[in-house]
């Protein structure tokens, strides 16, 4: 397959998750959030970035997947976005 010049190849994969692997990697500095919860109780938490970010779940730092991995929103932070934590945690499976 050719790439017309001046344009560079889509990454691969692997490359993809190694960057997304930093990216959240980078985000592993805890602090305190106000946290409104869906039933409206404003609560403080000591969450990651990555967490306050609804990259990863609020219980077990799980990265959202599909299934049991899936994630549902639990409450936000405000100017910051959505908290998330997974189907298996809300369950109680974890």
């Amino acid at each position: 397959m050719s790439v017309e010049p001046g344009r560079t190849c889509a990454p691969d994969k692997a490359l993809k998750q190694q960057r997304w692997d930093r990216l959240i990697a980078s985000k592993q500095v805890v602090s305190t959030f106000a946290v409104m919860l869906e039933n409206g109780e404003l609560v403080s938490l000591h969450l990651t970035q990555a967490q306050a970010e609804g990259l990863e779940c609020l219980t077990c730092k799980r990265q959202c997947e599909t299934g049991q991995g899936a994630f549902r929103p639990v409450g936000h932070i405000p100017s910051v976005g959505s908290i998330f934590e997974c189907v298996a945690c809300l369950d109680g499976a974890r």
